[in-house]
């Protein structure tokens, strides 16, 4: 019987069967094969997309920023066949239906390869998200109202943040407040995992943060504190988050820092010296009485703090090895920080490009603080 049904089916019979869309592509990306599902959940039937490029006025993707991806270094199906990799979690892209709208979807891309093992081209299979995206969409401008931005103008301090969910919301979680006329306090912080659950420990954070800053500036007492609230909420599901929290006095001239299982700060200073600053402690959540020491660093005209999450970091290159600290450094010598005036989108698309994925693995966020180059005693 078994045998039977295989002899009635063929390869693309069976991914005709499929819910999920699939196209594939050769070494060009012009379309070689187009589902029935990719002709229901975009509109564009099979005769009119086999034989084109994906790129010709078809999909064209965007991403959840609404940036092109159907460039070279950022078109997640041609990194796949260049890189001979596929991605390792799915990738949000919306892509243009055949009405000319713009469809949610959730891709994967691998490449193919022949029976020599010869990568020859690439599939996409993809799922329609319509009926999740008003949600996580609502769910965003909610996470968003969470982070904590205050700053007054012309403080003194010139901060600057970047933060991209690898999907639509995050587990990633900033805040960022003045505490006196000279003095700042802020905390970034990244919860294990990525999406919904994550983004949910993020606006607890939020809550416990306004309850507590009062412990401001003892910042040890106050990553204690959280640690035992969060203990309490999360222990048991094994769901922590690393942590980096620290107060800046522009009048002493120094940054205090504190924090557990966070990727190490760099200090970017004038003469071009860079200091890796290494925290420890457990992560939030962990231990119920955890203790966390605290570092003081002075600074000097000019310099930069440059803080940021794992996800600018654990991206593995075509060898399995992973950007790194000392990666990320190079990166950003490389293109002249903190001399140089960068906007994150650049130094985030050259750590995509280093790295042999289709994209970034996990949530990403940049916090900087810049000294000014003359510092006055406030």
């Amino acid at each position: 019987m078994n045998n039977d049904i295989m002899h009635q089916l063929t390869s693309e019979s069976i991914l005709d069967f499929l819910a999920d869309g699939v196209y594939l592509t050769d070494m060009n990306r012009q379309i070689v094969y187009w589902n029935k599902a990719a002709e229901r959940i975009t509109g564009w039937r099979k005769e009119e997309v086999e034989g084109l490029s994906c790129m010709d006025g078809i999909l064209c993707h965007v991403d959840k920023e609404n940036r092109q991806l159907c460039g070279k270094n950022t078109c997640p199906l041609h990194r796949a066949i260049i890189t001979g990799k596929s991605s390792s979690v799915p990738i949000i892209v919306f892509a243009k239906s055949h009405d000319g709208g713009r469809v949610p979807m959730q891709v994967h891309v691998a490449p193919i390869c022949n029976a020599a093992g010869d990568i020859i081209g690439g599939v996409e299979v993809f799922r329609d998200m319509s009926d999740a995206m008003e949600d996580l969409f609502r769910g965003k401008k909610i996470q968003t109202q969470a982070f904590k931005w205050d700053i007054e103008e012309g403080a003194g301090l010139n901060a600057s943040v970047h933060n991209v969910p690898h999907d639509i919301i995050g587990g990633d979680y900033y805040a960022v407040q003045q505490l006196s006329r000279h003095q700042y306090i802020f905390l970034l912080a990244d919860v294990m995992g990525h999406g919904t659950s994550a983004a949910l420990y993020t606006m607890y954070l939020r809550t416990l943060f306004d309850e507590y800053c009062g412990l401001f500036p003892d910042i040890g007492n106050f990553l204690h504190t959280l640690n035992h609230r969060l203990h309490q909420l999360v222990h048991k599901n094994f769901s922590f988050a690393s942590a980096l929290c620290g107060v800046i006095d522009m009048q002493q001239h120094s940054v205090t820092l504190a924090g557990g299982a966070h990727p190490s700060p760099f200090i970017f200073h004038s003469d071009q010296t860079v200091d890796r600053i290494n925290i420890s402690g457990f992560a939030l959540g962990m231990v119920k009485e955890a203790d966390y020491s605290t570092q003081s660093f002075t600074f000097g005209p000019g310099d930069v703090l440059f803080a940021y999450t794992d996800g600018a970091i654990e991206n593995p290159d075509h060898t399995g090895k992973d950007l790194g600290e000392d990666g990320l450094v190079t990166i950003l010598q490389r293109l002249g920080y903190p001399h140089k005036h960068l906007l994150h989108q650049k130094i985030e698309n050259h750590i995509i490009r280093n790295s042999a994925n289709v994209g970034l693995n996990d949530d990403l966020t940049f916090l900087e603080f810049h000294w000014p180059s003359v510092v006055s005693k406030l």
